[in-house]
C-alpha cells in the first residue's frame, strides 16, 4: 500500500538541528523503519515537501511519521498523510463509480 505524506517544516528550528536529527534518523535505521520502503522523499527551497512510502499496514506509517515527531518535536508545522494509488489504477475505480451512480438516474 502506498502512503503519501504532505509535510512542512517548522522555521522556528534550526535547519542545523532538522539536518542533524536526519542524519542521526537515517543512519541508526529508525527512519525508514522495518516494513517501510521510501519511494520518494522530496523537499523544496520553501522546507516543505512530499513523502511516499510503501507499506504494508498503516501502522509502519504512523513508525515512519512518528519517530520524527518524538527525536525532534515541533519538528513539523503541518504534516498531512494518506493512503493513496496510482491514477491509472484509480481510474477504472472511477469509471465503475460513475456507472452506478449514473444508473440511479
Amino acid at each position: 500500500m502506498l502512503f503519501i505524506t504532505y509535510y512542512e517544516l517548522s522555521e522556528n528550528m534550526p535547519s542545523e538541528q532538522r539536518f542533524g536529527i536526519a542524519k542521526k534518523l537515517t543512519s541508526s535505521g529508525l527512519f525508514p523503519p522495518k516494513g517501510v520502503n521510501v519511494v520518494r522523499w522530496d523537499t523544496t527551497p520553501d522546507a516543505w515537501g512530499i513523502l511516499i512510502l510503501e507499506a504494508e499496514k498503516a501502522e509502519d506509517a504512523m513508525r515512519a511519521m512518528g519517530v520524527w515527531r518524538i527525536a525532534a518535536p515541533g519538528i513539523f508545522k503541518r504534516t498531512k498523510t494518506a493512503p493513496a494509488m496510482p491514477i491509472m489504477e484509480n481510474m477504472p475505480i472511477t469509471e465503475e463509480l460513475i456507472k452506478a451512480v449514473s444508473s440511479l438516474k
